[in-house]
């Protein structure tokens, strides 16, 4: 079965052919070695001792806190339970009663589908008398489809996802659905953040000939586009620059944000003067998609027909060569 795909960019390598993928982690890496209180040009800094409002919490490897003990809280209890009644009490506040099973299945029915439970599920969650009829019913509305579409929602305002351009003219974007359904299908299938992360940077070069490898490049082009801009006026002209390097500017900002928990569109114009990034890095990490532009291409779904036209590609663009020699 054969689809347009989402608007998509062309095959991520560098002028150099060095993936996409490894040049965005090195620049990422620049950017962190420019947090205030150190040399932009040695490299040195201090995470613990930054000269801003920012500390870099982002940039800081993970660490586990020691859970706190909590007088008279139940040993079964969750871990986290024992961090919130702590801050609790720590300001002369009590949690609340504990909810019944009428609340307890709205409020997961709302948090995990958007949606109301029926008569019918209430009723029966009620009268379930298995000690463990709570934890069923997670696992059951997280089984469903609905999870996936309920929570892509907030993944999809990260990015700035639409299905329009944007600017004056904000002309539909018909093709912009698949990526979509890959952030509600990875959700959906549980599927490791740090694969969904490359898929979205780099897809068709780490996972290539994958269909998830692909649609999900539409992060890349999920934000808005200047159709004026890049249609109408000529890359010449001031305004094609300037659509151009928003473009790109676009590309770069998500990546960040989306990825780091940082911003870094201040840094067109100087150093960051909150977020450990200098102009330099910022100009170093817009690079890597300097060459990168979208386009709606076509994608199968099946991956015999994908193999067989690739293979058909390569046929014929060997005829195009001997058709050359022979002349």
């Amino acid at each position: 079965m054969n689809r347009p795909t989402h608007e998509r960019i062309n095959p991520l390598t560098s002028s150099r052919n060095v993936p996409v993928t490894a040049l965005l982690w090195l620049c990422c890496l620049l950017a962190t070695l420019t947090v205030r209180g150190g040399d932009s040009r040695t490299g040195s800094h201090d995470l613990k001792t930054p000269a801003s409002k920012s500390d870099g919490w982002s940039l800081r490897p993970l660490s586990i806190p020691e859970v706190p003990w909590v007088a008279g809280l139940p040993q079964a209890t969750n871990p986290i339970d024992s961090f919130i009644v702590d801050k609790l009490r720590a300001n002369g506040l009590r949690p609340s009663p504990e909810a019944d099973r009428r609340t307890l299945i709205r409020r997961l029915h709302f948090d995990l589908h958007g949606l109301p439970p029926g008569p019918d599920d209430i009723e029966r969650f009620i009268g379930d008398g298995d000690p463990k009829a709570y934890e069923h019913m997670v696992d059951r509305l997280l089984a469903s489809p609905r999870y996936g579409e309920r929570w892509a929602r907030h993944w999809l305002d990260v990015v700035h996802y639409g299905e329009t351009h944007g600017y004056d003219k904000d002309q539909p974007r018909p093709n912009a659905w698949p990526y979509r359904d890959y952030v509600i299908r990875s959700l959906n299938r549980d599927k490791p953040y740090w694969r969904f992360i490359q898929e979205q940077v780099a897809g068709d070069v780490l996972f290539p000939g994958t269909r998830d490898g692909f649609e999900a490049l539409g992060f890349l082009a999920a934000g808005p586009w200047d159709l004026i801009g890049h249609v109408e006026v000529p890359e010449t002209k001031t305004d094609g620059k300037v659509a151009r390097h928003l473009a790109r500017d676009d590309m770069a900002v998500n990546t960040l944000q989306t990825f780091n928990s940082i911003t870094v569109q201040c840094a067109q114009c100087h150093d960051h003067k909150f977020d450990p990034v200098s102009q330099e890095a910022y100009y170093r990490i817009q690079a890597v998609f300097a060459a990168v532009d979208r386009a709606d291409k076509q994608v199968d779904l099946d991956p015999e027909v994908a193999a067989r036209r690739r293979d058909l590609g390569s046929r014929g663009e060997q005829d195009k060569e001997i058709d050359r020699l022979s002349k």
